[in-house]
């Protein structure tokens, strides 16, 4: 979905819009909005995220030490420093996205996961895995359930067939999983189809985390990436993050309100949260 220059700067969407996204989120499992985000801002972003990256890869060996250690083969996930403009408030709470997540998850929804996604030049593929598990298999609830946690991804890039677009099973967050079906993903997905997530660059993308997908071969030059930002209905626990306080104070109500549930810290005190196996 194409968002008009009317509702980029009113920052809400058309109610036949917002039905329309509504709609798709729900049936397909994912919903794109192009045209968010300006050239200029992600130009900023994504020099201010490769200089972070540059030096996370640094502090843990090099990319080669890495190997084995990170989500897949020059697959990097990691946790960036809540600094701007990479914590800007269009990032961790743009309007559109605000509206959407209040209509999918309810006003209290919340988040302490904000997170990163980098397929490198020589990436290879990802198992096909789920982010979420649902909440009941099939012998408790023949049924899914509605969306409780979804994932904003904002690709830095224009993703490609080329760079590595994500591959995802659309509508495979309604499966209901039986406990007695032991095959692999990998198998039970050959018999779906799927589709690949090409996006051009100033989109935001919105998923439920029950969907099946994976990340693919980066064949291009340069890295493929996006943030991963995950938000939960109010009654979901998830381990909590700190947040400098100059990032802060710059937020508006709507970024303070999604993530009052984590801890405000000078910024000297500020560190990336980390995976407990790093």
């Amino acid at each position: 979905m194409r968002v008009t220059e009317a509702e980029q700067q009113s920052g809400s969407l058309t109610a036949e819009h917002l039905t329309e996204a509504l709609r798709t989120f729900r049936d397909v499992g994912y919903v794109v909005f192009e045209n968010v985000y300006s050239p200029e801002f992600i130009a900023e972003v994504r020099t201010a995220y490769d200089k972070q990256m540059k030096a996370y890869i640094a502090s843990r060996g090099g990319i080669n030490a890495m190997d084995g250690k990170t989500f897949g083969k020059n697959h990097i996930g990691f946790f960036p420093q809540m600094f701007a403009p990479i914590a800007d408030t269009q990032i961790v709470a743009h309007p559109l996205a605000v509206q959407m997540m209040t209509h999918l998850l309810g006003k209290d929804f919340h988040s302490s996961f904000f997170h990163t996604n980098t397929a490198l030049p020589g990436s290879g593929y990802q198992p096909i895995h789920r982010d979420t598990q649902p909440l009941f298999d099939r012998s408790e609830l023949g049924t899914a359930t509605p969306v409780y946690t979804l994932v904003l991804n904002i690709p830095l890039c224009d993703f490609t067939l080329e760079n590595g677009s994500t591959e995802v099973w659309t509508g495979t967050h309604l499966v209901v999983d039986d406990p007695d079906d032991k095959r692999p993903l990998e198998e039970r997905a050959a018999l779906l189809p799927s589709t690949r997530t090409n996006i051009p660059v100033g989109s935001l993308v919105l998923r439920d985390m029950r969907m099946w997908h994976r990340g693919v071969p980066n064949n291009s030059r340069t890295s493929r990436t996006m943030f991963a930002l995950v938000y939960h209905r109010h009654w979901i626990a998830d381990e909590t993050i700190s947040i400098p306080q100059t990032t802060w104070d710059t937020w508006g109500d709507a970024a303070r309100h999604i993530y009052r549930k984590n801890q405000i810290i000078p910024d000297a005190d500020h560190r990336a949260r980390r995976w407990a196996h790093e």
